[in-house]
């Protein structure tokens, strides 16, 4: 058995083309935005009313927006179980205050779930901590079984930008006597893309997770959330995809400690990329191993080995039972792949 060691900087680094490494860039950078804005979030649900006839099962919304919302990155989430109050969607402005001073919240989510016919219709109201009153509505109408995760991903989404308008007043409401604004800007700018070029993984960035279905249980008094399709996993500058992902959450904790991504894994640090065919994310030691196939594509040459182990904090990379193939670049741009065997 051989094992390799790299340095991060120097074997991990793609050369991808121009319009897919912009593309794939945008989307990061987006994901990236998303994922900080939603770390600043404090917000706590409460059990959603239900208007049901009696013997009909009603799913758990509620959670199920917890879920939703804590892999989304919130940075504070309080669950209906934890919140411990009742289930009422129409809540006194002095109770919904004194429920987000007791959770250390900025808001309150409570709701109402009703059957209409074969369907369901969730009626969602994000409360004011301050005030303790409605902000603002979203209603999200499930008519099958197989939609419930995306429309419940849309409440979740529409109670994040809710937060976060909540958090941030608009530009008209502050005070205009900010002279040092203006001079401040110019080195703001400058300083600005230094962290974006860093190569450093931030351990304390949030985890965004998204993906077409979600199925969540209770394991040893924590949580266990498993992503299907399209799964996308972002931390700090790093993006991962996969067909399949299982994400641990201690008790009371909006993190999990550990990932596991099955199917067609894919991870990309910039313009950068490793494939495998399963992958785990051990979020104390910052650490990845990929195996299965796995592969870390170098421009036109690559590595592969039986398993491939990122150290994050120390930007090294281990490859195990490594074989190395490079291939020069022509002239023409194409790389001689069959020469290099």
């Amino acid at each position: 058995m051989s094992h390799w060691k790299f340095c991060l900087g120097l074997v991990f680094a793609l050369s991808l083309s121009a319009a897919g490494l912009a593309a794939a860039d945008d989307a990061s950078g987006a994901e990236d935005e998303r994922a900080s804005e939603a770390a600043r979030i404090r917000v706590a649900v409460a059990p959603f009313q239900v208007a049901a006839p009696l013997g009909v099962e009603v799913p758990d919304y509620a959670t199920l927006l917890t879920d939703l919302l804590v892999a989304r990155g919130v940075g504070h989430i309080v669950g209906p179980a934890q919140l411990g109050v009742p289930a009422i969607a129409e809540v006194e402005p002095s109770a919904a205050r004194s429920w987000a001073e007791e959770a250390e919240v900025d808001g309150i989510v409570v709701g109402r779930t009703t059957q209409l016919g074969s369907r369901f219709s969730v009626d969602v109201r994000l409360l004011s901590a301050d005030s303790g009153r409605v902000v603002d509505t979203y209603i999200a109408e499930i008519p099958r079984s197989d939609q419930t995760t995306s429309a419940v991903a849309g409440l979740a989404d529409q109670v994040i930008a809710g937060l976060l308008a909540l958090a941030d007043p608009s530009p008209s409401d502050e005070p205009s006597d900010e002279p040092s604004d203006e001079p401040a800007a110019p080195v703001a700018s400058d300083t600005a893309p230094a962290p974006a070029r860093s190569p450093v993984f931030d351990r304390s960035a949030p985890i965004s997770i998204k993906s077409q279905s979600l199925e969540a249980a209770e394991v040893n008094g924590g949580r266990r959330l498993v992503f299907s399709g399209e799964v996308n996993v972002v931390q700090s500058d790093i993006t991962m995809t996969a067909n399949r992902l299982t994400a641990d959450y201690p008790k009371g904790s909006s993190e999990p400690t550990r990932l596991v991504a099955q199917g067609a894994v894919r991870v990309f640090q910039g313009g950068q990329e490793a494939r495998c065919d399963n992958g785990t994310f051990q979020r104390a030691e910052e650490r990845l191993t990929c195996c299965g196939n796995a592969e870390l594509r170098d421009g036109s040459s690559r590595v592969r080995g039986k398993c491939i182990e990122f150290n994050l904090g120390s930007q090294t990379v281990r490859v195990e039972d490594a074989t190395v193939n490079i291939f020069p670049a022509s002239n023409d741009g194409a790389a001689g792949e069959s020469g290099g065997r």
